[in-house]
């Protein structure tokens, strides 16, 4: 369950009740619920956040730094979850630290709890929240526009009808997957194809990819460029764990189609970046669709040698087990949006 459920209650197929259920105060799932309530009076919701992160980190020093809080305060913190459970969570070494088959054992039945009980909050809170939305580097406005009007609920034609906010930050392709997962974001906008599994997507733009150079470049004067003009450019492209699936899709595309490029790797999460080590660096070329550069004054756009070039797929995604694929897919028909499951 995400951790903003409670939305998308209300995009419930016709025919289906949507009324919220009214648990019977007096019933035995509550008295159980008490039960177990006693038995972990002793837990703090921090130690769970602490171990989930580093279990997500690998090392405590790297969790510590996510978590703000000094690595010796984390491992004492650590240490006080291990002895409330009673076994360790944890084997330590230098290289970091691994799950035991305890801890293995208790991050499968943990790991729901914090969206669960965010999905309670949120059930009880009187007024809308907000939905997270992790968005990968790179992404033009006018598809976080449109998909802002999506899911927030307007229509095309501009009318409105009920729906959540959208609290957009930027997440790197590689994370949504884990924060899908725990609640953590409701929703993620990458490249396709990307590996994660229990995803759905739908697609808002799908576009082919051309070059891209520096006006100033040799090859910019040639209106249609050959696989041998781009056999000495170099690739700018991403840097290694960003765009999974897409950084590595692409170049093998291109290998097929002639061109064994030799890639470049850049921050492209900065515009300023991406255009400065086109401006600065002779051999070098880029991939966009044409009208993210159609604006730029100094970059000029060239179609792929071919007649099938690579594309850039933009996807919002969820996960597959939560009710938000349910509205997703419904927006998705409404849009015309290519829906794509796992």
């Amino acid at each position: 369950m995400s951790v903003l459920d409670e939305w998308t209650d209300r995009i419930a197929p016709e025919g289906t009740d949507t009324d919220p259920r009214n648990p019977d105060p007096t019933g035995d799932e509550v008295l159980r619920a008490m039960s177990d309530a006693r038995s972990v009076d002793d837990f703090d919701m921090r130690h769970l956040r602490y171990f989930l992160t580093v279990v997500r980190a690998g090392t405590v020093s790297a969790a510590a730094q996510e978590l703000r809080i000094s690595q010796p305060s984390l491992s004492q913190q650590i240490r006080r979850l291990e002895q409330r459970v009673g076994a360790a969570l944890f084997i330590r070494s230098s290289r970091g630290v691994e799950l035991t088959s305890g801890g293995r054992a208790f991050l499968r039945e943990i790991q729901g709890i914090p969206g669960q009980l965010r999905s309670a909050i949120a059930a009880a809170a009187p007024a809308p929240q907000a939905w997270p939305v992790g968005v990968c580097g790179g992404v033009p406005a006018e598809v976080l526009i449109e998909v802002q009007n999506a899911l927030s609920g307007s229509r095309p034609d501009g009318s409105r009808e009920t729906g959540g906010k959208l609290r957009m930050r930027s997440v790197d392709a590689a994370d949504q997957g884990e924060l899908l997962r725990h609640g953590e974001i409701a929703f993620g906008i990458v490249r396709l194809p990307i590996p994660m599994p229990h995803v759905v997507g739908a697609v808002v733009r799908d576009e082919p990819l051309g070059l891209v150079m520096a006006r100033e470049h040799p090859l910019a004067a040639h209106p249609e460029l050959t696989w041998q003009d781009l056999s000495r450019q170099r690739l700018l492209w991403y840097e290694e764990g960003c765009a999974p699936g897409f950084a590595e899709t692409v170049p093998a595309h291109l290998a097929q189609l002639g061109w064994n490029s030799v890639l470049h790797p850049v921050n492209q999460d900065q515009h300023a970046l991406f255009l400065h080590a086109l401006q600065t660096t002779a051999d070098l070329v880029a991939l966009r669709p044409h009208h993210a550069v159609e604006r730029e004054p100094h970059l000029v756009w060239r179609p792929l040698p071919t007649s099938r070039p690579p594309r850039e797929r933009l996807a919002v995604i969820t996960g597959s087990d939560c009710r938000t694929a349910r509205l997703l897919r419904k927006v998705a028909a409404e849009r015309g949006w290519a829906f794509v499951a796992d």
